[in-house]
């Protein structure tokens, strides 16, 4: 047998496929044998346990002046001046004491003797979304309460 037909035989094939797989086999092993990394959030992206991540959904009937929504310990969540008439979505984290959110509504919607409303909904993470409304005109000073109590 001549060395040309020994190299071109389907056994010398096989045993250079093996070869070559015998040697990434190794890199292989230490690629998927190895322990885990753990991954590292930057401390700026973390919301803090006592927050939770939220969407706001502003509907306003008529433009508004100037809007402020403010939780009842005093972080403003959102403060616009000259809304135009129509919905929004704003992100917000909001912090739910027992289930529970107080958010004060102050709008202003000029000398207009009309009668406006203002609707907000409340979207946190992992819990259904719920709107409250406020009617009048002129200015509106509101507190919207929210609860989200599990039924018994």
């Amino acid at each position: 047998m001549s060395a040309f037909r020994w190299l071109a035989s389907p056994l010398t094939g096989t045993a250079g496929v093996l070869a070559g797989l015998c040697l990434i086999a190794i890199p292989l092993r230490r690629l998927t044998s190895a322990a885990p990394v753990a991954a590292v959030q930057a401390p700026s992206a973390v919301v803090s346990a006592a927050e939770i991540p939220a969407v706001l959904r502003l509907k306003l009937l008529a433009p508004a002046r100037h809007l402020t929504l403010k939780s009842t310990d005093g972080i403003i969540l959102l403060d616009k001046p000259s809304l135009p008439a129509g919905e929004s979505g704003h992100d917000v984290a909001l912090r739910l004491i027992d289930g529970e959110l107080d958010i004060e509504l102050h709008a202003d919607f000029g000398d207009h003797a009309a009668e406006t409303a203002v609707f907000l909904t409340v979207m946190p993470d992992g819990y259904e979304e719920q709107t409250r409304y406020v009617t009048g005109g002129g200015l509106m000073d509101e507190t919207l309460r929210y609860d989200w109590h599990p039924a018994h």
